[in-house]
């Protein structure tokens, strides 16, 4: 509601300006996505296989491109065979100047919808969010000197202790 609130307010004195001087007001200064805390999960842009690490069985394909100027990632999963039935999911991962975390928003065709805060810590991504029953899932991008991408996945009740959940590696075709 309060970004309602000032979306109207944003554009009533944009109106109001506007009509006063007979001119629109100058362009807002438009952020410069190209610093290099944007830049901290290009590693993970292209085409990948999706890959258990311990099996080496392929779960899927993940398309990871820029987007919105190169100020956020977009991610397209799909695994036409996963365990559970066929799967999708779409990410959007970006820097925030705001609040200089990382934020990743995640849907997939199962109906679940996650929001994931962090940062990088050294040459990896770790990005976390808490679970309805009170979990935190932990997710680690790390890129491998080999060229490829591990992911894992670990759930904790009280920070400290993790316990893993998965553990994937991006491979490019």
């Amino acid at each position: 509601m309060q970004f309602i609130r000032t979306m109207l307010l944003a554009s009533a004195t944009f109106f109001a300006a506007e009509s006063a001087s007979g001119q629109s007001p100058p362009a807002a200064k438009v952020p410069d996505c190209t610093a290099a805390e944007y830049r901290q999960l290009d590693f993970w842009l292209g085409d990948w296989m999706v890959i258990d690490t311990a099996s080496s069985i392929v779960f899927g394909s993940s398309h990871i491109e820029p987007a919105a100027g190169r100020c956020t990632i977009r991610e397209q999963y799909s695994s036409p065979r996963a365990p559970g039935g066929a799967y999708d999911g779409t990410s959007y991962s970006s820097f925030d100047r705001a609040d200089r975390r990382w934020h990743q928003f995640y849907v997939d065709s199962h109906g679940t919808v996650n929001t994931y805060v962090g940062g990088s810590d050294g040459s990896a991504m770790v990005l976390l969010t808490k679970t309805p029953a009170g979990k935190t899932l932990r997710m680690t991008y790390r890129p491998m000197t080999n060229g490829t991408v591990r992911q894992t996945g670990e759930t904790s009740i009280n920070g400290e202790d993790w316990t893993p959940v998965y553990d994937y590696t991006y491979r490019r075709p």
